[in-house]
């Protein structure tokens, strides 16, 4: 066997010949940089996409919330057609009221008590101003089968059940808004949060007599800082409350605000300027948002001046 040539030798160690210290090093640099560059591109486009995320969460749930109050505030005053009657139905007396300050202690979570739904005369030191109203009508027989969800209150529980004189019965729908405030934790730590809360009233009655008490409550729409209403009569003038005692007969419309935040870090900065339903300037705090949502409700069931 003939011995390869010196050259051919030589050629091939130059093949074999790996990367020297220099050119490691400068691949490991170019390669980091290159991490470095995808990862900065990922966090920019999660926090664009979590900042996206929770400002549509707001709009949702402050439209959510304003919806709801306008279908409680429409039905305020409804009664059910009484065939035995012997005149007309008219529209329920006391179909709703407010509080200007909120509620002395609702609460999404307690038991609560007629007390608890106490109008407030004063907002307390350290919390936002917000209101509470109270709505009230009449429902049909409380019945989920065939696609029929009347009869429900707020809570998801039946209606109250009021039987009339001459053994007419029928079913109340009695519902207390307000803004109660709960301890949430988020990745930047725990910090406390609004929310719009309904408590119901599901008390029999009893040929107008009340028998016992049913108060019962739940959270509704996560979010939710502040409630405001103005009550419109039907001469067309706001009624001052609680400056005047209103005629809550005599309410034809209810202008509704609420304010809404943001739950988790969104994309503003605290440069971003806002105010509340009462139009006091917001200071926001790191990544928060702040929106304000109006509706007008005209009241479908008023009896004539």
């Amino acid at each position: 066997m003939r011995p390869l040539p010196l050259t051919h030798i030589r050629r091939s160690r130059e093949q074999q010949r790996g990367v020297t210290l220099v050119e490691l090093m400068v691949g490991l640099t170019i390669g980091l940089i290159l991490v470095i560059i995808a990862s900065a591109v990922y966090l920019y486009s999660k926090q664009s996409y979590n900042a996206v995320s929770e400002n549509s969460q707001m709009e949702e749930n402050g439209r959510f919330a304003i919806n709801l109050l306008t279908k409680s505030i429409q039905s305020a005053g409804f009664a059910m057609v009484d065939p035995t009657a012997p005149g007309p139905t008219l529209p329920l007396g006391d179909k709703l009221a407010g509080c200007d300050f909120g509620y002395v202690n609702a609460s999404s979570s307690a038991a609560l008590t007629t007390a608890d739904l106490a109008c407030r005369t004063s907002t307390p030191a350290g919390q936002r101003p917000s209101a509470s109203i109270f709505t009230r009508y009449e429902t049909d027989t409380p019945a989920s089968s065939g696609g029929r969800q009347q009869g429900f209150d707020c809570t998801s529980g039946a209606a109250a059940s009021k039987q009339l004189p001459g053994a007419v019965q029928t079913y109340e729908v009695r519902s207390y808004f307000f803004v109660s405030q709960v301890n949430v934790q988020t990745p930047s730590g725990t910090r406390s949060m609004g929310q719009l809360g309904c408590a119901s009233d599901a008390t029999p009655v009893l040929n107008g007599v009340p028998v016992g008490l049913v108060l019962r409550s739940q959270p509704m729409v996560p979010g939710i800082e502040q409630l405001a209403f103005n009550y419109i009569s039907t001469a067309g003038k706001v009624v001052p409350i609680p400056a005047s005692a209103p005629d809550w007969q005599n309410i034809a419309a209810v202008d509704v605000c609420v304010l809404a935040r943001t739950i988790q870090a969104s994309g503003n900065d605290t440069g971003t300027s806002y105010t509340d339903c009462y139009g006091t300037a917001i200071t926001p705090g790191p990544s928060e948002s702040y929106r304000t949502y109006r509706a007008t409700v005209a009241l479908r069931n008023t009896a004539a001046p």
